[in-house]
């Protein structure tokens, strides 16, 4: 463990009484975030092994009530008393979600949802974080059709070209929003309600823009639980890592990571209206 991880987790460690206490008091749902489902070289933070997913599956069905996005935003809608749940989701559409994902979640009945981004889809981009993958990255929109044909599968939208829509103008994330929707649909054969935002770059116009385009709520990478008063276009995640054992796993969904998350992603949300910022101005 290097002096990185050992801080975490001594300060998770330290704050986990006082998070789980809140969380029992104010229970609500997790969206847990996934992306990658494979074996690679060097850790990569958004790649889980699928030994490590594996464990990670099992010690949920285990332990939690785990949920589909549907029901969670239902519950959340309800106006009753939340009961504690947790929801899977991965972004961007990877193939390994479907040879190695898709099988663990079938072999414990865990419902999943995937944010897959048109060009991804249509092999006219891959995601840039990957550029050095051997044979194909991003699943086929026929695979994507087999994934949605699946009781366990909610296939949402995560734009046509994984842009930072904050750096667009109105008009260029108005269209990566909602024609994302249209052409998911079309493909599918089936309605998609949920956008999931590319990098977490979002802010009122974009939450704006996703309710005027017709979807039910978004996700965005912004840490924390789920409640009735979270906004639905902007709901939280729990991100995990392949460095998450179940007890690492077990500690996030009781809270003891959201402060450090919290931080982190207040630092993200101001470089992003920074970035934005600029890029308006070049525009202008």
């Amino acid at each position: 463990m290097n002096g990185k991880d050992l801080a975490r987790t001594t300060l998770s460690a330290g704050l986990a009484p006082l998070s789980h206490l809140y969380n029992r008091l104010r229970p609500g749902i997790r969206i847990l975030m996934y992306h990658r489902v494979a074996d690679l070289p060097a850790y990569d933070q958004l790649t889980v092994s699928p030994r490590r997913f594996e464990e990670h599956m099992a010690w949920l069905a285990a332990h939690q009530r785990v949920i589909s996005l549907d029901t969670a935003v239902t519950e959340l809608d309800s106006g009753q008393p939340l009961r504690p749940g947790v929801v899977i989701t991965f972004d961007d559409g990877y193939l390994d979600n479907l040879t190695h994902a898709l099988p663990v979640l079938e072999r414990h009945r865990l419902p999943a949802s995937i944010f897959v981004t048109t060009a991804f889809a249509e092999q006219a981009m891959s995601h840039p974080r990957y550029p050095a993958v051997e044979g194909r990255l991003h699943l086929t929109w026929e695979e994507i059709r087999q994934m949605a044909a699946n009781p366990l599968i909610t296939i949402g939208s995560h734009t046509l070209t994984h842009p930072f829509l904050g750096r667009l103008s109105g008009e260029e994330s108005a269209r990566e929003i909602a024609q994302s929707r249209a052409v998911i649909q079309e493909k599918i054969a089936a309605p998609v309600n949920y956008f999931c935002y590319p990098s977490g770059d979002y802010g009122a116009r974009e939450t704006g823009l996703v309710s005027d385009a017709g979807y039910r709520a978004a996700v965005t990478v912004s840490p924390g639980s789920n409640r009735a008063g979270t906004p639905r276009f902007a709901l939280r995640r729990t991100e995990v890592t392949d460095r998450d054992s179940p007890r690492e796993l077990a500690k996030k969904l009781a809270g003891g990571f959201d402060l450090i998350h919290l931080l982190l992603d207040l630092r993200r949300r101001r470089n992003f209206a920074r970035a934005a910022r600029l890029a308006q101005e070049k525009g202008n």
